[in-house]
């Protein structure tokens, strides 16, 4: 089962499911970024999915909100990391439903995924003229 993780909006979160026999579930929770792993938790056991049947993981990658595009990558890593198994990254600039994603996934292999996004991050921006 593939599992799809999309944050492009910091007010929601949605997942996918697409199982081997090409049954597709789809949750969309309205939650902050501090949600999201709650969300997941909370969605997988309401589809009675444990982690251990998933076989690859999707992630939209952005470009979106900083934090969603950060988080959502930080737990597909996370998970595929500790499941052992694929993940792949998916950019979406126009916002599109992650159905129709699923046929621009790229085959090759990935160990992690990064986050994209539609301007320079300043997350790590360096402040001038700080007083201390």
């Amino acid at each position: 089962m593939k599992l799809v993780i999309c944050a492009q909006d910091i007010q929601s979160i949605t997942f996918g499911l697409v199982t081997d026999a090409g049954e597709a579930y789809e949750a969309m929770i309205e939650t902050q970024p501090e949600g999201y792993l709650q969300a997941l938790d909370q969605t997988l056991k309401e589809w009675k999915i444990a982690l251990t049947d998933l076989s690859e993981i999707l992630v939209v990658t952005g470009p979106g909100s900083f934090t969603a595009s950060r988080m959502s990558t930080t737990i597909g890593n996370g998970l595929a990391f500790v499941q052992g198994i694929p993940i792949r990254g998916i950019e979406n600039v126009e916002h599109l439903p992650w159905r129709d994603l699923l046929l621009q996934v790229s085959t090759e292999q990935q160990t992690h995924v990064l986050p994209s996004y539609d301007r320079p991050p300043e997350i790590t921006k360096e402040k001038k003229n700080m007083l201390l």
